[in-house]
């Protein structure tokens, strides 16, 4: 669907859920600004955060720019049918729909939530915040946090090793290992949350955790999800090859309504005290 010249309903969608998304990272920077404190923040919630944003801008990258196009053309030329036409068949996968938007909202999320974590470690010294409490990762956390980076680097290893070993880079691979990436990074987003609806009801307050950030989060996964089915709803029909294709886009919209509803019942339970 076209609106003005250029200008499609996919874009405009887009847009939509990357400024939402972006803008809400902000709020809790401000909120930590506004209170000179940042202790309305979960330590666990900041880093699990960060490093799940790491593994999902590191997907999308390669799914956006190291993704091989199927060249059709190349089958009339095959001499040995059992080698290439394998070959040719990882690579026989459509593109996931992602766009620069998901690349430049992940970027930018990093970036954030880099900062945020300089409020939790150096408040003092670096935002001249009053209160200079070190606080570290719970035990359970801080073990899920080892577990999930010892994954990555065994995913990463056995990933670069598939590539040099078989000569190609193909999408099958790539696909596998990215749709790995999305499940540490839904995991995380999973687990992330828990600590941060704990420390909630723990203070029986969402004081310094922004509730306008949520009510953007929101925004930017219904127009992330509506995004999705207008695009897949110019494909020849939905099928299960679309949802693995595009698994991490739907997972994640999915985690971060449901999260963010909670946080809403906690914000109308608390109030702001």
């Amino acid at each position: 669907m076209m609106i003005g010249v250029n200008l499609t309903l996919e874009d405009v969608l887009g847009f939509i859920y990357v400024s939402a998304w972006s803008i809400s990272m902000y709020s809790p920077l401000w909120e930590n600004l506004k209170c000179k404190s940042a202790r309305g923040i979960s330590m666990d919630f900041a880093i699990l955060n960060t490093m799940g944003y790491f593994y999902l801008l590191l997907s999308i990258y390669l799914q956006i720019f190291h993704w091989v196009p199927y060249d059709s053309s190349l089958a009339s030329k095959m001499v040995d049918p059992n080698a290439t036409v394998a070959n040719m068949d990882v690579n026989n996968l459509d593109a996931p729909k992602l766009t620069m938007f998901d690349l430049f909202y992940c970027f930018h999320g990093e970036i954030i939530n880099l900062v945020t974590l300089s409020q939790l470690f150096w408040g003092k010294s670096l935002w001249k915040f009053p209160e200079d409490r070190y606080r570290r990762m719970k035990s359970l956390y801080f073990k899920i946090f080892l577990i999930s980076l010892s994954l990555f680097f065994v995913l990463t290893i056995q990933f670069c090793h598939d590539n040099w070993i078989s000569g190609n880079w193909n999408n099958q691979r790539t696909l596998q290992y990215c749709n790995k990436l999305f499940i540490l990074k839904i995991s995380m987003s999973l687990i992330k949350y828990i600590p941060q609806v704990k420390h909630n009801a723990a203070r029986k307050s969402v004081k310094g955790f922004s509730i306008h950030g949520v009510m953007l989060d929101i925004v930017g996964s219904i127009a992330s999800v509506l995004q999705l089915l207008l695009q897949l709803s110019r494909e020849n029909g939905f099928s299960w090859m679309l949802v693995v294709l595009n698994f991490g886009k739907i997972g994640l919209s999915l985690v971060t309504m449901t999260f963010c509803s909670v946080f809403i019942v906690q914000w109308l339970i608390y109030g702001n005290e």
